[in-house]
């Protein structure tokens, strides 16, 4: 994998009051905030080492920029399908800013060598930029390796990282290969190198992805519940939980929850599929056959919730009605990941939840 230096855009401190604020509205108002000097521009290339601390825990990767055609070259992996209409609104808002202001999050397997030399370049300056936000809180950190002594790191991931998985930036991802053939060079502006950030996988951590369904009005829940107890293995439980193993997931109906196990001749009938995910299993034995929804990417009868966010708010969004049920998914492993990835499949929309998140705004290139 090559990686690339790049002269990096980044918020001036000084005038940041509310880092929360300032974050949260930089996406819609990067043009304003730039014009008006909340940000500053190096002079120089450079590598870039960004470390999210979220209580004790910190996470370590690395800010680069990637040949955007390694994404059309199968370099930089996919596991989800993009949606056009997303599509044509990135590419406004990209032609717009003329920049982009948050990294594709990216991830690899743990390659020692890398770690090791990322470190060394650490123990080398104090953070370039610094930013604590108040929820939570999150504290963020830059760290800058000048294009000279980013020669190591070149050479190790040319060598020893064939490939990278994206982890959350899929549109971002579609949106700057069809930038680059669309726009090419033509308007004075870049658009052949994509801003990524690189984590190994012991670095992030894949939370699940919840799903609150709504029934159809002429399904009434005691013919639901007849027609899921011939695909799961059902029990009531007294309180919100999330599933504790794969092939296991727990199920939210009017303020009561029921855990769930498939039946071994589900099992056995999804078993080719990639990873035999849950997720795959819950859409086509659950969604599909039992409620009728085809697709669940465009379906509106679903809502997803992140699972950062606790068993609590898939309860919350399933009292909305007695006709809404909230289903809470076991977590897609690193290994199935791949696993998916590698023979060219796609997980099924919003698998995967992975923290920690990029945010908009701390660190910038323009096209």
């Amino acid at each position: 994998m090559k990686i690339f230096p790049f002269q990096a855009i980044y918020p001036n401190v000084n005038l940041i009051a509310s880092a929360d604020s300032f974050f949260s509205t930089v996406r819609n108002d990067y043009t304003q905030y730039l014009q008006s000097g909340f940000f500053r521009e190096t002079t120089d290339k450079g590598f870039y080492i960004f470390e999210i601390k979220i209580g004790k825990i910190v996470h370590s990767g690395l800010v680069v920029c990637l040949d955007v055609t390694d994404y059309s070259g199968g370099k930089i992996v996919r596991h989800e399908q993009t949606i056009a209409s997303s599509e044509q609104e990135m590419i406004k808002i990209l032609l717009q800013r003329g920049a982009m202001v948050k990294p594709v999050l990216l991830c690899h397997p743990e390659v020692k060598e890398i770690t090791k030399e990322i470190q060394k370049q650490k123990k080398k300056s104090k953070p370039f930029l610094e930013l604590t936000t108040s929820a939570n809180p999150i504290q963020y950190s830059l760290y800058r390796i000048p294009e000279k002594d980013g020669q190591e790191l070149t050479k190790l991931y040319k060598s020893l990282i064939p490939k990278v998985y994206i982890a959350d930036g899929h549109h971002r991802c579609s949106t700057g290969e069809k930038l680059l053939k669309l726009q090419g060079n033509k308007d004075g502006k870049d658009y052949s190198l994509l801003l990524a950030a690189l984590f190994s996988f012991d670095q992030l951590d894949i939370l699940d992805y919840n799903r609150v369904v709504q029934l159809p009005y002429n399904l009434k829940l005691t013919r639901f519940m007849a027609d899921i107890s011939q695909v799961c293995d059902i029990r009531s439980i007294s309180s919100p939980a999330k599933p504790k193993r794969k092939h296991e997931l727990t199920m939210c109906i009017q303020d009561q929850w029921y855990e769930m196990k498939w039946k071994d001749e589900v099992l056995k009938k999804n078993k080719k599929l990639p990873a035999s995910l849950d997720a795959h299993i819950l859409d086509e034995e659950v969604l599909d056959k039992i409620l009728g929804i085809k697709d669940a990417r465009t379906d509106n009868r679903i809502e997803y919730v992140s699972g950062d966010l606790g068993p609590e708010r898939v309860e919350d969004k399933a009292r909305i009605s007695d006709l809404h049920i909230g289903f809470c998914i076991y977590p897609v492993q690193f290994e199935e990941l791949v696993k998916v990835s590698d023979i060219g499949e796609t997980l099924p929309p919003k698998s995967t939840w992975f923290e920690p998140r990029m945010i908009n705004g701390f660190i910038v290139k323009k096209y």
